[in-house]
């Protein structure tokens, strides 16, 4: 405010250095004194990373050196700062113990002593354990070990150890971030002793936590549901069934002759699913069964409490065709073409025919092989009529690959076959060297030769279904035939391996079974291509022509096309399962089709089965393939991803030929989903929550995905972590942040092949990680722009915090304290602050809310003194550029000049218009002269605690 008077003229003040009025009034700044030692040095711990380290302010002082060291000698210092502040807040952990201060004044070039100070720092909190609850049993997979506990003061992580043993010797060690802990291995079964130590960083670690234990128990043990047990229910095949055991990797399997397992006859190991069948079968016998669980730590549970048992038997026969008769009415046979022929019986790769000339099989016995239906002896050593006496004939089927000979079928002394032969005598005919045999004729039966509507005798016989029968109308004095089979019309490529011709006494041929001189059965025809075969007449004398080379070709080369019927009754089951079993018709049905070939039945059986799987109808590249011995199928070391899949299954002969391939199938295998628990239906959980799932069979390890901003297209941007887990829950290494938005998150299997499984329905959680409360300053209020204070509570888990300034001047400061003290000045402007928390990964976990103030940081400055000049009875008054505090007459005083010397004026001060201005009024005249108005430093200062700087005015009377 100005004052007027008359003929009185103020002075006007424009700087507080020295300068000169417009009147020639010298303004100079007050002499500098020696810096004065900062005092009253204070230290308040606020928590063990948060020390405040004050003093009061020094007059004069440009700014403050501050050291922190655990000695007091102050040879190394762990943190040291300058500051305009009279404040400061070490931004780093400190150690724990007791910790050395002090601080100085600086003065432009001048330092003052320093004032010491001491303050103690808790050690690092230890953590105490508190789940599970020591000595508690976890039953697996449903309980995996999480392991939890309080947190410890500005921990940035944690170091968990974990032991079979208590003396926690050789102890596993995981370092997580958050205060609890899924073991990522799973553990063997047995008592497991772990403690949590935190740690600050930098080497700042706590003392162990007490030692707890848990005791993790055993998977369940498999239940077996297939075949009944029973050692009296027969079953030819083999398949065993048990249900899946949640938290098993794979399954061991033991067959055995004695419930002791003492003669075990068959073992496999790593199954992945959960139905085995030996791809070679056993033999026919009592056997019993067991399997074990392997976890997921590669333990094996004990073994199956095992009298489970089963009876293998295979007592199929076939019938017999021909000849006929029995022990006691023999059949009579007269014919010079001889053959034995029977029906087909499944699992048979072969027959073994035995003649002999008695019922009970001692005299004159021949045994003889053949993998068809039709035996044809070649002469009377090969299970020839016998020439005199009755003829006793039987089979037994034979099933291969077992080992050896194979399994033996039965034979029934009630089934066997007897007749007497009248060997009709030879023709009386001269043989012609050169001459061929008539009629020529294909079959799949003996009995059907001759009759042309069974028996194919043109030249091409097409979708021959079998290997066939030879056969041919004898030659007038001929003693022997040559049967030539090649893979083309001039007999340059053998068709029976090494053999060329088969050597035969007989008027029909057929291949025979484990013979040195040729192929069981015939290869399948591929498109195109077909057999040819001939029949060469010898005698006295010699053999017509060999066909063999010769072009054109010999007259009467005939050619036929094999080509063997489909397996039927293709089927994939349990495709919602993890394990797909396959299963179609035995290939014996095919034997029930009666018009299968020219009205015949069928006479082929299989060996084996070749199964084909793949995700491509083309079959280029099969996923699996398997050759099997019965009529099922189920993968036992490998498990199909999901998707959809093509199928297909070949018969396979006694000599392993393939047949021709069923038709394709189709499935889709699509497994259930998981099933999570918890955090679902959008609850509100801290950033530490741990999350679970229920567990599945055939599990080897789940994928869990987490996406933040409420993603439901689970884009890449938005993911907050992908990881693996391998039991059915997970910690994450770091807190998920606090968010409005609600997380979204999924977890699949990955079984024991490694293929991925559906993803779970998605669950939704929001975390309600703390966020810090701004404590100081307070909302709206000025702050002083030397000496700024911020400080705000802890957040649980936080390890580092960053204090967020924006407005006029926009600053981010890095702490692990809860305050922090601006080492510079503010310039004068609104702004706006907030704490962001950070955990231990320096992953955010909170922001607070946002608070403002205000900062002025321009300084008071006299404007006006008057009146000038100075008269005898003068009052002085001031004006200043705005309202001040602490005007006195200890802060304002005025001297009369004499020469060197300064005579105080004694004087009355009174402060007006609200500390906008001020009044000096001198007791007493004043005396002509030279006069010095002097503001004493540090002492006037404005409403924000701006000082008035030291000034002197000079004025004259």
């Amino acid at each position: 405010m100005h004052m007027h008077r008359p003929n009185l003229r103020s002075i006007a003040v424009t700087a507080t250095v020295l300068g000169l009025t417009a009147s020639g009034v010298a303004i100079t700044a007050s002499p500098a004194s020696a810096v004065s030692a900062p005092s009253s040095p204070t230290s308040e711990v606020r928590n063990s990373s948060t020390v405040i380290l004050s003093w009061a302010a020094v007059r004069n002082a440009d700014a403050y050196e501050v050291q922190v060291d655990s000695s007091s000698s102050f040879s190394s210092p762990d943190y040291t700062a300058k500051t305009v502040n009279v404040r400061v807040v070490p931004s780093k952990n400190l150690i724990p113990g007791e910790n050395f201060w002090r601080v100085r004044a600086v003065d432009g070039s001048e330092r003052s002593a320093w004032s010491e100070g001491a303050f103690d720092i808790a050690p690092v909190t230890v953590p105490v354990v508190l789940a599970p609850a020591d000595g508690l049993e976890l039953d697996q997979p449903d309980r995996p070990p999480l392991l939890q506990w309080t947190p410890s003061q500005g921990a940035t992580s944690y170091t968990v150890l974990v032991d079979a043993d208590s003396d926690m010797i050789g102890a596993k060690s995981y370092t997580t971030k958050t205060t609890s802990l899924v073991l990522p291995d799973p553990l063997t079964v047995g008592d497991w002793f772990w403690s949590v130590t935190a740690s600050k960083g930098s080497g700042l670690v706590s003392l162990p936590s007490d030692v707890s234990s848990f005791l993790i128990n055993p998977i369940a043990l498999p239940t077996l549901t297939s075949p009944d047990d029973s050692v009296t229910t027969a079953i030819e095949d083999v398949t065993l069934d048990w249900e899946p055991v949640p938290g098993a990797r794979s399954y061991d399997l033991q067959i055995a002759t004695d419930d002791g397992f003492n003669n075990i006859t068959h073992e496999a190991e790593g199954i992945f699913g959960t139905r085995y069948s030996p791809k070679v079968t056993v033999h026919n016998d009592q056997f019993f069964w067991r399997v074990r669980a392997v976890d997921l730590a590669g333990q094996q549970t004990p073994w199956t409490e095992s009298r489970f048992a089963f009876q293998r038997q295979w007592l199929d026969k076939p019938s017999y065709v021909y000849p006929q008769g029995t022990e006691a009415s023999p059949g009579a046979i007269n014919t010079s073409r001889q053959f034995y022929e029977w029906t087909p019986v499944q699992h048979a790769t072969y027959y073994e025919l035995y003649t002999a000339s008695d019922p009970f099989f001692n005299t004159n016995v021949d045994v003889c092989k053949t993998a068809g239906t039709t035996y044809a002896p070649r002469s009377a050593s090969d299970c020839g009529y016998k020439s005199s006496g009755t003829t006793y004939w039987a089979v037994r089927p034979m099933d291969k690959p077992y080992p050896g000979d194979g399994v033996p079928g039965t034979i029934s002394a009630s089934d066997t076959r007897a007749f007497v032969w009248t060997d009709p005598g030879a023709d009386g005919g001269t043989f012609v060297i050169g001459s061929v045999p008539d009629n020529l004729e294909v079959s799949v039966s003996g009995v059907a030769l001759g009759d042309t509507s069974k028996a194919c005798r043109t030249t091409f016989c097409d979708n021959v279904p079998a290997t066939p029968v030879f056969a041919w109308d004898p030659v007038p004095g001929a003693t022997s035939y040559r049967v030539w089979v090649a893979l083309d019309e001039n007999f340059t490529f053998k068709a029976m391996g090494n053999t060329s011709y088969l050597a035969t006494s007989n008027t029909m041929a057929a291949l025979c079974y484990d013979c040195s001189d040729d192929v069981p059965t015939l290869e399948e025809s591929t498109a195109g291509s077909a057999y040819y075969w001939y029949v060469q007449a010898c005698g006295p004398g010699g053999c017509g022509l060999s066909p063999v080379s010769q072009d054109p070709p010999l007259p009467g080369v005939k050619s036929f096309r094999k080509k063997s019927p489909q397996i039927t009754g293709l089927d994939a089951s349990n495709l919602a399962g993890t394990d797909i079993t396959f299963a179609w018709d035995d290939y014996i049905t095919n034997n029930d089709v009666v018009d299968l070939w020219r009205s015949q039945r069928g006479t082929q059986s299989a060996r084996t089965y070749y199964v084909q799987v793949d995700n491509d109808p083309s079959f280029a590249s099969p996923i699996d393939t398997a050759n099997v011995d019965q009529t099922t199928y189920t993968a036992y070391d490998k498990l199909y991803p999901e998707g959809t899949y093509f199928w297909r299954v070949q018969a396979r002969d006694a000599d392993d030929n393939g047949l021709t391939w069923s038709d394709v199938k189709s499935f889709v295998k699509q497994t259930p989903a998981v099933t999570l628990s918890s955090p679902v239906d959008n609850v509100l959980v801290p950033g530490t929550h741990p999350f679970r799932w229920d567990p599945q069979a055939f599990a080897a390890s789940y994928t869990i995905e987490v996406y933040k901003n409420n993603d439901l297209t689970f884009s890449v941007a938005n993911r907050l972590f992908s990881a693996n887990a391998k039991v059915p829950a997970y910690t994450p290494a770091s807190p998920v942040p606090a968010s409005d938005q609600p997380y979204v998150w999924r977890v699949r299997r990955i079984d024991t092949d490694g293929n991925p499984g559906p993803w779970s329905a998605t669950g939704t959680f929001r975390s309600s990680g703390e966020a810090a409360n701004l404590l100081s300053p307070p909302a709206s209020s000025w702050v002083p722009t030397k000496t700024s204070f911020f400080e705000w509570s802890e957040v649980p888990g936080a390890a580092s915090y960053s204090l967020n300034v924006s407005g006029t001047k926009t600053a981010k400061f890095s702490t692990v304290a809860t305050a922090y003290a601006y080492s510079s000045g503010w310039p004068t402007g609104a702004y706006s602050w907030n704490v962001t928390a950070y955990d231990g990964a320096g992953k955010a976990l909170s922001v607070s809310a946002t608070r403002q103030f205000s900062v002025d940081a321009t300084a008071p400055t006299v404007k006006r003194v008057g009146p000038s000049p100075l008269r005898a009875g003068s009052t002085l008054k001031i004006a200043f550029s705005e309202r001040v505090q602490g005007v006195s007459n200890t802060s304002m005083k005025l001297f009369r000049l004499n020469g060197t010397k300064k005579i105080r004026i004694k004087a009355k001060v009174k402060v007006l218009n609200a500390g906008k201005n001020a009044a000096l009024d001198p007791i007493g005249s004043l005396k002509p002269g030279s006069y010095l108005l002097v503001f004493v430093a540090n002492r006037i200062k404005d409403l924000h605690g701006n000082f008035l700087a030291a000034t002197e005015i000079k004025l004259k009377r």
